[in-house]
């Protein structure tokens, strides 16, 4: 398996702008890398990114040491940053973790379920898979994450914050590897709709164990294109895990 290396520019960004902050720089940058603009294992250039947003040196150096805190850069020693690569391994540790933190808020969130948060996931539903059916990329990045956000949103925040760092880097993974593709649409759109109907049921177990499917349908899939040699053991785990809690 391979990654592109090659540098791409980071978009105008239409002059100085001294009052950013580095939590601002941050969040600009992860969506770079997120959606390829940054691509993984490019040579990042802390000056020239300083200049491209109109910030000083120091908030660019806080905001990218706050990414490679978060797996999202790597800072050799004496060396120049480096947007993160990822191998096989790396994909499916992320994901087998997410699918079974995404469990557990999923079945914490199911019975906090108001009407009123029903009626939101069954409109993110329906953009998810209006988008999904118009073949609308930058649509369905935007209701896809929300959707799945509605599930388990009633977790304690400690804990969604980590499976927050978690999604953010598989998707990632997501984009490193299929790119911006109308292909990052196709994974198992049904399993949406499961969750959905578990969460109207207030069936917390089932909807638990339809989150982890999904998601692990999503890292075999993606191993499946990428790395087909490679076995997802910690995948399949996770899953019996999960769905063994529903049973």
């Amino acid at each position: 398996m391979t990654n592109k290396t090659e540098s791409r520019p980071l978009p105008a960004r239409g002059g100085a702008r001294a009052g950013e902050t580095m939590i601002d720089v941050r969040n600009e940058l992860r969506q770079a890398i997120l959606t390829g603009e940054l691509v993984a294992g490019s040579v990042i250039s802390s000056v020239q990114l300083a200049n491209k947003y109109g910030v000083s040196r120091t908030p660019m150096r806080e905001a990218l040491r706050m990414l490679q805190e978060e797996g999202f850069v790597t800072i050799a020693h004496n060396q120049r940053p480096r947007v993160a690569t990822f191998s096989s391994e790396e994909l499916e540790a992320v994901f087998a973790q997410r699918m079974l933190l995404s469990a557990l808020c999923t079945s914490m969130t199911v019975p906090a379920l108001t009407a009123a948060d029903l009626d939101e996931m069954g409109r993110l539903l329906d953009e998810v898979t209006a988008a999904e059916q118009r073949g609308d990329l930058e649509a369905w990045q935007e209701a896809d994450p929300a959707f799945h956000n509605s599930h388990t949103m009633h977790a304690p925040a400690a804990i969604q914050s980590d499976l927050d760092k978690l999604t953010e880097r598989s998707q990632m993974f997501r984009y490193m590897w299929l790119g911006q593709r109308l292909t990052s649409m196709d994974l198992s759109m049904d399993d949406h709709h499961d969750i959905y109907e578990a969460c109207v049921a207030r069936d917390a177990p089932r909807a638990a164990a339809v989150a982890a499917r999904h998601l692990a349908t999503v890292a075999i899939t993606l191993l499946a294109r990428t790395d087909p040699a490679h076995e997802p053991i910690a995948v399949r785990q996770a899953l019996r895990l999960a769905s063994s809690a529903s049973a």
